[in-house]
């Protein structure tokens, strides 16, 4: 595989796209007409990405962009999102009980199982349908697979071995939930935690006004992107942020999403980066040497300047 992560435009993401907006285009108007209308304006705005040879991921964000400006929208997968945190905090105390005993290397293997399974609370991948019912199950399922590719090993001397600022940029309004224990025991190993969230409401990913209230604003210092978008591609975040990339000691990446636009700055800043995530889409799984379905750990380490 190599080292460079690219996820370049391909005729499947045309259809994942559509579905994706099966999702999301109900939550902006209850009118067929309109809805059609929405429908028509997406065709053509994803024709038009083809010819212009767009990246996927922002193809799908100038649409979405267009499509929330059309209809005056401001959070439309509010109640997704609650949903979703609802589920999470559901299933919270019995993920801690079962990360209760475990220490060093074990304990952090099941601090990522469970912000893996977070991952599943994922209304934008097609070949992906989130069940919440399901998490806990998915956790214990999680514990006894693994990862693959698995760079946790990497992860825990890295985290073991030294302090400093690591920078968690963080992915859907239920998944930070279950990422509470990972940021535990980060403090506990005495890293000084930054956790990004989007600027502002972007599908079911989590913004500032998720995170606040929840046991997430003892454990780190909470910022957002700057950004309007999946992921946090380098053309829609802040300099701010570009700026806590550049002087973090290590970062950890959630979600798919993630793995299309973080790839381009760390490139830029050199810090050691990990990806993790469930691998729901074959064409992203493809671009980082996983399999579709896999749990993912993957190491880019930090590049010299």
């Amino acid at each position: 595989m190599s080292d460079q992560i690219r996820v370049p435009l391909i005729p499947d993401c045309s259809a994942c796209i559509v579905n994706s907006l099966k999702t999301m285009i109900p939550l902006l108007s209850q009118d067929q007409d309109e809805q059609n209308k929405m429908f028509s304006l997406a065709f053509k705005r994803i024709s038009e990405g083809y010819n212009k040879k767009l990246p996927p991921i922002i193809l799908s964000i100038q649409l979405y962009q267009e499509l929330y400006m059309m209809e005056g929208a401001e959070d439309p997968y509010s109640e997704i999102k609650r949903l979703g945190k609802e589920s999470a905090l559901k299933i919270l105390p019995h993920v801690e009980e079962k990360i209760a005993d475990l220490d060093g290397m074990a304990r952090l293997r099941a601090c990522i199982a469970a912000s893996v399974t977070g991952n599943l609370i994922d209304y934008n991948t097609a070949e992906h349908t989130p069940d919440l019912g399901n998490l806990l199950e998915v956790f214990n399922t999680i514990l006894v697979e693994g990862f693959e590719p698995d760079d946790s090993e990497q992860l825990w001397r890295s985290l073991s071995s030294k302090k400093g600022k690591l920078l968690y940029i963080a992915d859907n309004a239920g998944e930070v939930i279950l990422d509470i224990p990972f940021l535990r025991f980060l403090k506990e190993l005495g890293w000084e935690t930054t956790f990004v969230v989007k600027g502002q409401p972007m599908i079911n990913d989590a913004t500032e006004e998720d995170v606040r209230g929840t046991e997430i604003e003892k454990l780190a210092t909470i910022t957002n992107s700057g950004g309007w978008a999946h992921g946090v591609p380098e053309k829609f975040v802040s300099k701010e942020f570009l700026r806590l990339m550049a002087t973090s000691d290590m970062v950890i990446s959630k979600g798919q999403a993630n793995i299309e636009t973080v790839p381009e700055i760390q490139r830029k800043t050199g810090v050691e980066t990990y990806y993790i995530t469930k691998a729901k889409c074959s064409h992203i799984s493809q671009a980082i040497g996983a399999k579709k379905g896999s749990n993912v750990v993957l190491r880019r380490p930090k590049i010299a300047a």
